[in-house]
C-alpha cells in the first residue's frame, strides 16, 4: 500500500526481463516511507497556502484573475494527484495532461466525491478560464454563478462590479486550494495509518506460527 518511486516500464524492461530473467518489482529505493509521503502533502499545503497569497492579484482585472486562479487550482488539483496516487511522478509529467484529464483523474482518486461544491467549482472555473484564453468575451454570468455557488448567501447573493467579482474569486480559490489541502492531507494519513496496521497484523500473524 505504500507509494512507490521507479520509472515506469518500457519495452526495454520487457526485453531485459526475458535476456536477464528476472525483474525487481521492489526494493527500499523504490519506496516512498509513510514519513516521506506525509511530508510532501504538508509541504503541498504549505505551498499552496502561499501561492494564494503571492501570486492572485488584486484590483479589478477579471480576466487577469480568472487565469491565475486556474493556475492555482491546477497546480493543486495536480499536486493531489502526486501525493495520494499508487506511484509517485514529478511535477512535470503531470503537465502531458489536460486540466480536464487532471480532474477526471483526480475525481477517480476520490477527490470531490463526497463534496457538492468542489468538483463543479473547478469544472466551471475551467470552461470560464478557457473562454478568457480563447476569445475576446466573458460571460460574467458564468463567473456570478460560480460564485453564487460557493456564497454564504445562495438566494441574497449579489455583486456590483468586477472589483468585487475579484475580491470574491480570491475568497473562492483560496478556499478550493484548502479543501484540495485537506483532502490531500487526511487521505495521505489515513493511508499511513492502514500501512501501520497492515504491518502489525503482519508481525501477529508471523509470530503465531512461529515454532516453540
Amino acid at each position: 500500500m505504500r507509494q512507490i518511486r521507479r520509472e515506469r516500464p518500457t519495452l526495454r524492461t520487457a526485453h531485459d526481463f526475458h535476456q536477464k530473467g528476472h525483474f525487481l518489482k521492489s526494493s527500499p529505493e523504490h519506496v516512498v516511507s509513510d514519513q516521506e509521503r506525509q511530508h510532501l502533502a504538508d509541504e503541498i499545503a504549505g505551498e499552496l497556502a502561499s501561492l494564494i497569497k503571492t501570486q492572485f492579484p488584486r484590483g479589478a482585472n477579471l480576466e487577469y484573475a480568472i487565469l491565475k486562479a486556474h493556475l492555482i487550482v491546477e497546480y493543486a488539483v495536480g499536486e493531489y494527484i502526486r501525493c495520494v496516487s499508487d506511484i509517485l511522478v514529478d511535477s512535470a509529467h503531470l503537465r502531458k495532461f489536460s486540466f480536464a484529464n487532471k480532474i477526471e483523474v483526480a475525481y477517480l482518486l476520490g477527490l470531490g466525491a463526497t463534496d457538492a461544491l468542489l468538483l463543479p467549482t473547478i469544472e466551471r472555473l475551467n470552461k470560464i478560464r478557457n473562454q478568457v484564453a480563447h476569445s475576446f468575451v466573458l460571460d460574467r454570468a458564468l463567473v456570478d454563478e460560480m460564485l453564487r455557488v460557493n456564497s454564504n448567501d445562495y438566494d441574497g447573493f449579489n455583486v456590483k462590479d468586477d472589483k468585487q467579482r475579484v475580491r470574491m474569486l480570491r475568497w473562492l480559490c483560496n478556499g478550493v486550494a484548502a479543501h484540495i489541502s485537506a483532502q490531500m492531507t487526511v487521505k495521505v494519513h489515513w493511508l499511513g495509518r492502514a500501512n501501520s496496521a497492515m504491518l502489525k497484523e503482519l508481525a501477529t500473524a508471523a509470530a503465531e506460527f512461529e515454532l516453540p
